[in-house]
């Protein structure tokens, strides 16, 4: 599985539990199972509540295998789509570069 450095950083950011809990999320997606979702515009928003910590979003697409394109938090998700889509269409035309996602 591959992802943008912008994912990367956004896990960096995340505390020792909720990084556990993405990669959780990532693991069921990867075994055929993205929980709740939704899809639109070539995209594939993972959501789910972490506790009192709020809701959170992944980002992902299918361009030659999954890509984790952003991450983010219910509070930014209009950004974050904003964000995602122009990340997306920087992969397709090869300026935005991805990551072996570790």
């Amino acid at each position: 599985m591959k992802c943008t450095s912008e994912f990367q950083a956004w896990m960096n950011s995340l505390d020792r539990s909720l990084r556990i809990r993405v990669d959780q999320r990532i693991q069921r997606l990867i075994d055929g199972n993205p929980g709740l979702h939704r899809r639109f515009d070539n995209l594939l928003e993972i959501k789910w509540k972490s506790g009192t910590m709020g809701s959170f979003r992944l980002y992902c697409a299918e361009v030659d295998g999954t890509i984790l394109i952003l991450g983010g938090h219910k509070d930014s998700q209009s950004k974050d789509i904003s964000n995602a889509k122009a990340l997306l269409e920087g992969i397709k035309n090869g300026k935005v570069r991805t990551q072996t996602y570790e």
